[in-house]
């Protein structure tokens, strides 16, 4: 680790929190429509920095599969103010990194940097994500990269049954059911990637998050000295209208993947939004379930090394993802045990016990936050209501275990939920044949654009 990321982690182990961080809160926009977003609170010599552009798979068009993600690495490959090296260099030097990453709906450019160094930190992302050069060789290896790893005929068994989880829901007339594949690969130029970035980075369709210890008045000329010169020649803010997705029956699916020494599952059920009503309660009952899939399929069980649910959100799709990975000749006891524990889970109300304890736990979690990464995560205005999201524990305090019990009844249902698994088939053939309705999927279902 980084000397100066050293300081600042041992500066955090010395902090503790007696109560919920709520940061000074700010919002306004430049004159070129870039949006701004400050939390500022002062108990670290730190600051997150997150620049998020409204766009993602979502915005791929049909031949487009991959797109946000090449554009999200390209350009952390140099720029015209600085090169590759240079431009590492230079952030080794200042005990931080540039990150770039991709999701169904944004890309975003990140970073954790102390206070006193936050201008030359601008610096060097702003220079990133303004003039990115697009250079030839370094993407024609990154697609080559991908070409190469991440064929259905190779992929790790876990990113296979994620991908095949996408087309089972979604298929291919939805940007996220679609995945990448060599020929449409192959297809890809830097000029191609160039045009894409063009249209969707711009200042309309970009936000920027600022978290940590800084004075709000100082902060506001280093923000318009990077980012207000930024003009973009085309696109401004992206508009995607997609179909909502409904999961209403128990659907298996398998993929072979020649060679797998385990199988790979993954259980893809309906969620709330964010913004829903249901979702702290939800959240709640999530946690809550996490513990009963441990217990029961993994130390009762002994079916796999760990197990667990997820909730993901977008803006036009919300599911619960269980995952987890087992040995070739309990599979299909597995997907037994796994029912009956989502079974009982639906069936039995949880006592006030547990409930309680799993509130407990949740608002040590909130009051244990005091990095900027971790503030600026939690209250993401890109995502959360701030006025909301800073009476978190009175909410907290004010939920009641009914609400979580009728929450479960909603979402935790048994007979719907659409599960993918990928390994060998040779190796658990008459295990699927247990499976009834099994749906077989093959490489050539997600090698087309639609």
């Amino acid at each position: 680790m980084k000397k100066k990321f050293s300081f600042i982690v041992l500066i955090f182990a010395t902090l503790t929190i007696q109560a919920q961080i709520i940061p000074a809160y700010e919002t306004f926009s430049l004159k070129n429509g870039l949006k701004v977003y400050l939390l500022q609170y002062g108990k670290i010599p730190a600051i997150n920095v997150k620049l998020v552009l409204n766009t993602g798979k979502v915005n791929e068009a049909p031949g487009q599969q991959n797109f946000s993600d090449l554009v999200s690495n390209s350009i952390l490959m140099g720029n015209v103010k600085y090169d590759i090296e240079t431009q590492n260099n230079k952030a080794f030097v200042l005990g931080t990194a540039l990150t770039a990453s991709s999701t169904n709906d944004n890309t975003m450019v990140e970073m954790n940097i102390l206070s006193k160094d936050l201008d030359a930190g601008m610096d060097l992302m702003s220079a990133a994500v303004l003039s990115p050069v697009f250079p030839k060789d370094k993407i024609d290896q990154l697609i080559s990269r991908n070409v190469d790893f991440n064929s259905p005929t190779k992929m790790d068994i876990g990113e296979l049954s994620s991908v095949f989880s996408n087309y089972f829901m979604y298929g291919t007339s939805n940007p996220m059911g679609r995945y990448f594949y060599k020929a449409q690969l192959q297809k890809i130029t830097p000029a191609l990637i160039k045009e894409f970035y063009d249209f969707n980075f711009t200042p309309k369709n970009a936000n920027l998050i600022i978290c940590g210890s800084f004075d709000i008045a100082a902060i506001k000329p280093v923000i318009e000295k990077y980012y207000g010169t930024w003009k973009s020649t085309m696109g401004n803010t992206n508009g995607v209208s997609l179909e909502s997705i409904a999961i209403k029956k128990k659907e298996i699916g398998f993929i072979n993947r020649n060679g797998a020494t385990q199988c790979a599952l993954q259980w893809n059920k309906m969620a709330p939004a964010v913004t829903d009503k249901d979702q702290l309660a939800f959240s709640v009952a999530n946690a809550i379930f996490n513990e009963v899939l441990f217990k029961e399929i993994r130390e009762k069980g002994g079916k796999t090394y760990s197990i667990g649910s997820s909730q993901k959100t977008g803006k036009f799709s919300n599911t619960l993802m269980i995952g987890c990975s087992v040995r070739n000749e309990e599979l299909f006891n597995t997907i037994e045990l796994f029912d009956m524990a989502l079974a009982a889970f639906y069936s039995t109300a949880i006592s006030e016990t547990i409930f309680k304890e799993s509130i407990y736990k949740r608002i040590v979690s909130v009051k244990r936050m005091e990095s900027p990464e971790e503030i600026s995560t939690f209250y993401n205005p890109l995502v959360y209501n701030f006025e909301k999201r800073k009476n978190i524990i009175n909410e907290l305090n004010t939920l009641t275990v009914d609400d979580v019990n009728k929450v479960i009844k909603k979402y935790f249902t048994p007979d719907a939920y659409k599960l993918v698994v990928a390994g060998d088939e040779s190796k658990v053939t008459t295990q699927l044949t247990k499976i009834n309705s099994l749906k077989r999927f093959t490489a050539a279902d997600i090698e087309k654009d639609n």
